[in-house]
């Protein structure tokens, strides 16, 4: 496999064309360099000017080895800067069985080391490089002196290398400076030496990777202003691991004024793998295999005498998940915890300008070949999720498990297709080991009014390797980044670029290099492509704005083939990993340790290596645990002079992430409030109404129960006069002998009605009050009434007998009675005066009533037993006993 590289390495290296050196010679604090131009596969690209393998730091070998980065030793006369420099020592994974491979990771995954193995074949200890790339124009340019952008490759902790991303497109296309660089990886990057202990010396013992970074950003700052760029514009920009240790150098102290803006591309300091948990065991794993176990217990000595090939091959112990080795914690004595500090708000981290991105499949890598082809069921979903949940969580693991699987769960479907449950599980480990801590990350910076930018890359290329339904994989956003699709692909991506591809690639360069040039993605340049695409495809990003991330809206940038600002980036199952994870994340008081296992032991309800269970709370000698809030795993490793209490670290829970819920509930508050006062206002405008509407009826029933004659005259003040006569009165006289009493009606229910029934009889009745005699002559009574089915009211039409229920003798009692109740309602009458008249018209009429009766009363009792004769029974007795109450008056 080997012999075979270096054969491909040398037949790659024939085929490139002969170099072109460049015409200037810079003078640096080392010596003097020059560079070679390198023309781009593009008609629309400038030549680029590249400097390659510029020492930054002394070669940390032999005394140097587990020290801190010296400044580089000068040379003589002008170095040409033409060739890489060495890969710095790596451990690669073990790829030399495909079939065996493929069972650990995905194919494209497996594709993608086979390319990268080219690259990095050829490492030594004297691996402390950069790489500039500058366009050709040089300090001459319009833009001169140019934005700096500083790439930190990821990948892992323990392989890869800078100058396998080429990013001489992004400085000719964007006009900016381009560099990357090498740093130590593995155990001589990340191991502690000493172990940790409370003093000062011990924190800064290990993490020399870090140091390395800020020694290439020392020399930026002091020799950048020669190539032409400007050293008060420096952009870091890390991907994966990269994007932690740009993080972990925003926070410390060595990393202060060496940058001035920052992206953080799939990766964060609060990652769950941006941390080993517990670096005094890994540094007792190496001593005991490199047999280095020393009085004063700082092995840097001793290992300084062990062989490279013996440091590459100790064997650490392996985690799902989690890093074999990496940084440790505290990075810095006085910065223990970065999660802390960025919620204090450090000015470090406030005062510059962030742009934080992630792609949809975060957690791709993280399956092996089957898992992506077929999916799986259930039963390996729970087991992937319990495996993650314990190598990055330390309490309450069943109700975290629980929590997650029932987030992730479409709980709509009975039955889920493997393919499905595969997607869900991977969206729950991206959203827990890389989306919510950098949404995190992206609520700490914006609370305070920072220059906080967040972006989903959601496109994907045509001529990809991964399947096309997972949208975006991990990783896919650097060829975009780096502008590789306008040259149709680089030499670590030779992919098939299409003209749409194009088109993305040259707004999200323009972006990018608009915020290396002003901390703002949408200036000095518009975001409008004149280059590439078809017309169509051009307009897609014309006009485009990609606005700031706030706490309130939480907008981002969705790039896409139809790019679009959203907001609430998976916003539910981010409030899960944010805001209720971390409240179950607790030890508690009093809890045993038992509490916080996993119910279920064996392993086979495990996907991969876990972690010992431990049996009382993790305290190395000298340190305290703090990281057991937010959902992020953090080692034990922070000193007792910064070490928060229970309670500070509850409290602190409360209100770290709540506001990320806190403005979706003022919102919830807000909105609900309005609505309240809306219906109170609606209810009471709807009983107004009603009291109006009932007072108007009772109006309208006065005024209808009070009739007036054709003249407009009041009828009932027609009676008045007779009911102030005294009926005592010998002398007394009726000026109306016969006159009838005013009609019985049953009240109509609406007003209309009322006025239409009460209008007819009026004038009727004032006819039937001038043609009646006077005097004491007795009238003929009328005639009997005809009975009908609609109700107990009377007619004063006197001509044909008038029809209707009651004649005149039952409206003379009913008049004596003032009202009659019957079946079918109340029936009021107008007051009468009990006058002799009056009660010998009801004698006359009660006879005539009887007679009447009785030729139609059924002749027996039991002809009373049907509905319809009981009921003609039952009025006419009414009728008869209503009747016979003004004659026991009278008498």
């Amino acid at each position: 496999m080997i012999l075979m590289l270096h054969a491909e390495s040398a037949s790659a290296a024939a085929a490139m064309p002969a170099m072109r050196y460049a015409s200037r010679i810079v003078d640096t604090k080392s010596g003097q360099i020059r560079g070679i131009l390198q023309d781009l596969n593009s008609q629309h690209l400038d030549p680029v000017e590249v400097f390659r393998g510029i020492p930054y730091a002394a070669a940390p070998q032999g005394d140097l080895r587990f020290r801190p980065p010296q400044p580089p030793t000068g040379w003589k006369g002008t170095k040409r800067a033409d060739t890489f420099g060495p890969a710095c020592p790596q451990k690669l994974p073990d790829i030399s069985n495909r079939t065996a491979a493929l069972q650990d990771m995905p194919l494209a995954r497996y594709n993608q080391l086979l390319r990268l193995f080219k690259y990095v074949s050829n490492h030594s200890e004297d691996c402390l490089y950069l790489n500039l790339y500058i366009p050709g124009s040089g300090a001459r340019g319009l833009e001169a002196p140019y934005a700096v952008m500083v790439f930190i490759h990821g990948e892992s902790f323990e392989w890869g290398s800078g100058h396998i991303y080429d990013g001489s497109v992004l400085a000719s296309a964007g006009h900016v400076i381009v560099i990357t660089l090498n740093y130590r990886l593995g155990i001589l990057g990340f191991l502690r030496t000493k172990p940790l202990t409370e003093s000062a010396e011990s924190a800064h013992s290990g993490n020399l990777a870090l140091h390395d970074i800020a020694m290439a950003l020392t020399w930026i700052r002091e020799n950048i202003g020669s190539f032409g760029g400007d050293p008060t514009r420096v952009t870091l920009m890390g991907h994966d691991t990269g994007a932690a240790l740009v993080n972990y150098l925003l926070l410390a102290p060595f990393g202060k004024g060496l940058f001035h803006n920052v992206v953080l591309l799939s990766g964060s300091a609060l990652s769950p793998w941006a941390a080993v948990h517990d670096p005094n065991d890994l540094r007792e794993q190496v001593a005991k295999q490199l047999d280095c176990r020393s009085t004063d217990e700082d092995i840097a000595e001793c290992l300084r005498q062990v062989s490279l090939e013996a440091l590459l091959g100790v064997e650490l112990t392996d985690i799902k998940f989690m890093p074999a080795i990496g940084p440790s914690l505290p990075i810095d004595g006085s910065h223990p915890d970065p999660s802390l500090d960025m919620e204090r708000l450090s000015d470090a981290f406030i005062k510059v300008p962030i742009v934080l991105g992630v792609c949809t499949a975060e957690s791709y890598l993280d399956f092996n070949a089957n898992d992506i082809q077929y999916g799986f069921e259930e039963d390996q979903r729970n087991r992937v999720l319990r495996t993650f949940i314990r190598n990055a969580y330390f309490y309450h693991l069943n109700e975290i498990f629980s929590a997650v699987r029932n987030e992730y769960t479409d709980w709509d479907k009975p039955v889920l297709h493997p393919i499905n449950i595969r997607e869900s599980t991977m969206e729950a480990l991206s959203d827990g080991h890389t989306v919510a801590p950098l949404m995190k990350i992206a609520f700490y910076h914006a609370r305070r009014g920072a220059q906080t930018y967040f972006f989903h890359f959601n496109y994907q290329s045509k001529d990809s390797e991964y399947p096309q339904r997972l949208g975006s994989v991990r990783g896919e956003s650097l060829p975009y980044i780096l502008g590789l699709p306008l040259t149709l692909g680089g030499r670590f991506f030779p992919q098939n670029f299409s003209r749409a591809d194009q088109v993305v690639a040259e707004a999200v360069l323009t972006f990018f290099t608009n915020f290396a040039k002003t901390g703002n993605p949408n200036e000095p340049h518009a975001i409008e492509s004149v280059d590439y695409g078809t017309v169509k495809e051009k307009t897609r990003y014309r006009g485009l704005t990609w606005d700031k991330y706030e706490t309130n809206t939480q907008q981002y940038l969705m790039i896409a083939l139809k790019p679009k600002m959203k907001n609430h980036y998976r916003g539910h199952k981010m409030a899960v990993w944010l805001n209720l994870i971390p409240q179950l994340h607790q030890p508690g008081d009093d809890v045993s340790m038992r509490h916080h296992h996993f119910r279920e032991k064996g392993d086979l309800l495990y996907s991969g290596p876990v972690r010992d269970e431990w049996y009382t709370p993790l305290a190395l000698p000298g340190a305290a645990y703090t990281s057991t809030r937010y959902g992020q795993s953090q080692s034990s490793q922070t000193s007792t002079t910064s070490c928060a209490t229970t309670g500070e670290r509850r409290a602190a829970a409360g209100r770290a992430f709540g506001g990320y819920t806190t403005t979706a509930l003022a919102i919830t508050v807000g909105v609900g409030c309005i609505l309240l006062v809306l219906n109170m206002l609606i209810f009471a405008g709807i009983y107004y109404q009603r009291d109006r509407d009932k007072k108007r009826a009772l109006a309208a029933c006065k005024a209808a129960a009070t009739p007036t004659n054709s003249n407009g005259q009041d009828m009932q003040s027609l009676a008045m006069p007779m009911n102030n006569r005294s009926p005592k009165d010998p002398h007394h006289r009726l000026s109306v002998t016969t006159d009838l009493p005013p009609c019985y009606t049953t009240l109509p229910k609406s007003p209309s009605s009322i006025q239409d029934h009460m209008q007819d009889p009026h004038p009727m009745q004032a006819s039937r009050l001038a043609t009646l005699p006077r005097g004491p002559k007795e009238q003929h009574p009328p005639r009997p009434p005809q009975r009908t089915s609609s109700s107990l009211s009377c007619s004063l039409q006197q001509q044909g007998g008038g029809n209707g229920v009651g004649g005149g003798s039952a409206a003379a009692a009913s008049a004596a009675s003032g009202t009659l109740s019957t079946s079918r309602g109340r029936i009021n009458a107008l007051p009468l005066p009990m006058t002799k008249a009056t009660t010998t018209t009801t004698k006359m009429t009660t006879a005539t009533m009887t007679k009447t009766r009785t030729k139609t009363r059924p002749t027996s009792k039991s002809s009373c037993r049907s509905r319809s004769s009981k009921r003609w029974c039952t009025e006419t007795r009414l009728g008869i006993f209503f009747f016979s109450l003004p004659l026991r008056r009278t008498r």
